[in-house]
Parts: structure tokens; sequence; C-alpha cells
């Protein structure tokens, strides 16, 4: 063998094995049996699990192990992080990666926790001028760095569904945005015609709820069940959209079928058949 090939396996074992570590690292997390604990405290915190089919509700054990065993979780304003919040939150950012080819938020080391909702800074700069100024928030996601939940707020979206709320669905919906480099609304999708018609779609609704928060309810418009909050930006609206399409699927379906299709297509679920009769209401029928 001549120095010239020695060199090249030598360089290609260098680029290669970091590869196949953490691609067996994934595998044999994923692996990992959540305990009877964190398997009673997923199916207490999702509903949706059990009408998930058995693979599904697999790949998403094994997600949520991986989820859990990866990522930091940190108390603050005196929160003592217990098993409980734990995988409530792993169980709803897991969800959003069922069927999709993923490596569990790569990016994400970790998740902050307040009590309540909190108060946090903003900066804005228009040309050289900076200012700053306090808001109450109940969550953040940092592009390529924390996310920030308020467990107060999330229990009580727990608590009420039927409000189309769910502060964890939110925030990392925004870090599933984030995959392809961007906060735009269009999220990384695995073949290129997948969102042949999502710029479309999403545009159209996106300009109709901006309506709706300028505006009011015009006559003649279709009632909404998406909350104005998604009118702050493609992002934001994607990140609404997604809280609503988990959720109220069945109110979602009926008022924005376009949209719950799209939705539909890219977190390859249909929780609204999946539901089926269940009772589904909310503020926008």
């Amino acid at each position: 063998m001549s120095a010239f090939i020695a060199i090249i396996l030598f360089a290609l074992a260098i680029w290669l094995i970091p590869i196949i570590y953490r691609r067996w690292r994934i595998n044999y997390r994923r692996a990992q049996v959540l305990t009877q604990e964190q398997l009673q405290l997923l199916k207490e915190a999702l509903p949706l699990y059990h009408d998930l089919n058995s693979g599904q509700q697999k790949e998403l054990r094994g997600n949520i192990a991986l989820f859990l065993h990866d990522k930091e979780f940190v108390g603050c304003d005196g929160l003592q992080v217990n098993e409980k919040m734990k995988v409530t939150i792993a169980a709803h950012a897991c969800l959003l990666l069922l069927g999709r080819k993923n490596e569990c938020y790569p990016n994400l080391y970790t998740l902050l926790l307040y009590p309540d909702t909190y108060v946090a800074q903003e900066t804005h700069r228009e040309g050289f001028i900076e200012t700053h100024k306090h808001s109450a928030r109940e969550g953040e996601a940092h592009y390529r760095g924390p996310v920030v939940l308020s467990w107060g707020d999330l229990e009580e979206d727990l608590e009420f569904p039927q409000r189309g709320h769910n502060v964890a669905l939110h925030e990392f919906a925004h870090k599933v945005d984030e995959e392809d480099g961007y906060f735009d609304g269009r999220p990384l999708f695995e073949k290129s015609n997948d969102g042949d018609n999502w710029a479309a779609v999403m545009s159209q609704e996106f300009h109709r709820l901006r309506q709706k928060a300028e505006f009011g309810q015009l006559p003649g418009d279709s009632p909404s069940v998406l909350d104005l909050y998604g009118a702050q930006s493609p992002a934001e609206f994607f990140a609404v959209a997604t809280e609503s399409f988990y959720t109220i699927p069945i109110a979602m379906r009926s008022l924005h079928p376009e949209l719950y299709r799209e939705l539909s297509r890219f977190y390859r679920l249909d929780p609204a058949t999946l539901v089926g009769g269940k009772a589904d209401s909310s503020p926008g029928l």
C-alpha cells in the first residue's frame, strides 16, 4: 500500500469515526426503555399517545429516551425540576418529530424552566438607535440555543386544551422551523416536492390572520381558531398553527382545511382522524 493511499484511508477514518459513533449513540439511546414511571407520565401528559399505532408509540418512546438523556433541564427562579416536567416537555417536543428523519434537536442542549410567566429583556435596533424594554413571556426558543418555558403556563395549557394553546408545542415548532437554518415559517422538507403547496397556503392563511388582527372579524369572513399572535411573522404563524393542529385538530380541519392538510403532510400525522369523535371546540367556533 502506497503512502498516499494510507494517508487517504487515515483521513477517511478520522472523518467517518465521529459520524459512525454519533449514529450508534443515537440508536443506542433510542433503544433504551422508559421506566414504568416515565411511561405512565407520558400517557398522562399526552392523551394523543393512546391513539397512535404501536409503531408510532415505539418511535415516540425512543425519541423521548434520547431527549431525556441528551438535554439538560435547568430550573430557574427556585423551580425544582422533576420527572413529570421532563417527560411532559420531552413528549411534546418529540411528538413533532414523528415519521420524519431526525436527530432529536441536535443543536438543543439546555432547557430553562420557570415556575410561571417570566420577564425577559427585549432589544430593538432601528438604524443606530437601540432600545430596551421588559416583556412578560410564557416561553421562547433561541436560534441554535436553549428553549425557555413557563411550567405554570404549560400546565394550564394541558388542563384546558380546548383553548388551542400549548407553549411547548409552540416553542418546539420554532426549533423544527430552524432546521433549514432560518426562523421563517418554512421548515425543512425531506423531499423537494413535499412543500410544493406550502408557500401558497401559508401565505394565504397568514395574510388572512393579519387582516383579522388589524381589522377584526369582517362580514363574510369565515371564523378562525388561530391565535392572533401568529400574525406577527411567518415564523410565529407556523408555531401558532402547529399548536392548533395538535390541540384542536377537528376544529382546525373544519375551519382551515388547506392549512390542516399541509401540516398533516409535513408532520406525517392526522390528529383529527385519530381523535375521531371526541369533542373538540374552541373560542373561534
